[in-house]
């Protein structure tokens, strides 16, 4: 019997080798002009929202749907300040917090009063619809990330070294700042959780200050989705390649990695520790053509694929602009 989509992404974080190669582009934003709704909806809206990931995964073929990567959202409910643009994703316009102290103390408002609730209301119902047979998945920030999100970023780097003692508590409460929308996305019926933690990348910190001031949070959050049955992804932009280890050892399922990353260099250091998800670059995905991008999701295939452990995908979200015909060549490597 043919399995379904979840079923071979399953195989695939199982390290088998399924039947076919599971693909699964991060496609947030981009799936808006296939809804045909407005970015504005697609962020407040999460029957909008919904809808047009469907169709996206619907039309194009792939083996899951992510709900939209929204990298501000967490941080808005807290104070901070989104700006938000008609062709482009939100982004963080003011931070609100001056000190790592102010971090202790800060609790979530009620979720369904916030536009959290519009990524857990999306996340119920691509569940409802497709989660018997496809991968369904909600992201939420990690928690270095959003401690840069309140302070600011050259805030927050200047204090590790300034009040090491004081990042590291400060983080660690951003984790339990997280928990009740962590559970609640869970609750949802979310196979997976991508956790994402831009900010520690190693274009921005060092292996060091990753090990000492990110992963340990990290694993903490992934052992709470792991508390509830579900699979746990880190998904880190930019360049990681001397973090990979550090990033299995947070115990998470499966790395989602950026084309910045030697994916076969990746897969040597993961083992079969985490599974490797990605990394067909998003600037050629945007600007090449649909031979380039099958040639870049061939490569891709052929230094991962062997053994399992790998999904097809994107390196990061699908930028919006993103041609059709590109991200359909790249789903349809896996169908050659």
């Amino acid at each position: 019997m043919t399995s379904t989509s979840l079923e071979l992404i399953r195989k695939a974080l199982a390290f088998e080798e399924p039947e076919r190669l599971p693909v699964l582009p991060l496609v947030g934003l981009f799936a808006s002009k296939i809804g045909n709704v407005s970015l504005s909806e697609m962020l407040h809206d999460p029957s909008k929202q919904s809808q047009a990931l469907l169709k996206a995964r619907e039309k194009h073929g792939y083996d899951g749907v992510f709900n939209v990567m929204d990298l501000t959202v967490e941080a808005e409910v807290l104070g901070a300040e989104v700006i938000f643009e008609n062709q482009t994703f939100p982004y963080v316009k003011k931070h609100p917090y001056d000190s790592t102290d102010d971090l202790n103390s800060l609790e979530l408002p009620p979720i369904s009063n916030t536009r959290l609730g519009v990524f857990v209301e999306s996340s119920k119902k691509l569940y409802s619809d497709i989660g018997s047979t496809h991968l369904v998945s909600s992201y939420i920030i990690g928690p270095f990330t959003l401690a840069g999100h309140l302070l600011g970023v050259e805030k927050l780097l200047t204090e590790t070294f300034e009040n090491p003692d004081g990042v590291d508590n400060a983080v660690e409460s951003c984790v339990k700042i997280l928990e009740p929308y962590l559970r609640e996305l869970l609750a949802t019926g979310s196979h997976n959780i991508a956790v994402l933690e831009p900010s520690a990348s190693n274009s921005i910190i060092s292996p060091r200050y990753f090990k000492r001031f990110s992963a340990p949070h990290l694993k903490n959050m992934n052992d709470i989705i792991h508390s509830e049955g579900a699979y746990a992804t880190l998904h880190i932009c930019g360049d990681t390649n001397r973090i990979i280890q550090a990033m299995t050892d947070t115990n998470a399922d499966a790395l989602s990695i950026d084309s910045a990353v030697d994916l076969e260099a990746a897969k040597k250091i993961a083992e079969n520790n985490s599974a490797l998800i990605g990394n067909v670059d998003t600037t050629l995905l945007l600007k090449g053509d649909a031979d380039q991008v099958r040639e870049a999701a061939l490569n891709c295939v052929r230094n991962a694929a062997k053994g399992g452990g790998y999904i097809l995908s994107s390196g990061c979200d699908c930028p919006i602009e993103t041609p059709t015909e590109n991200l359909a060549s790249l789903v349809e490597t896996v169908f050659i």
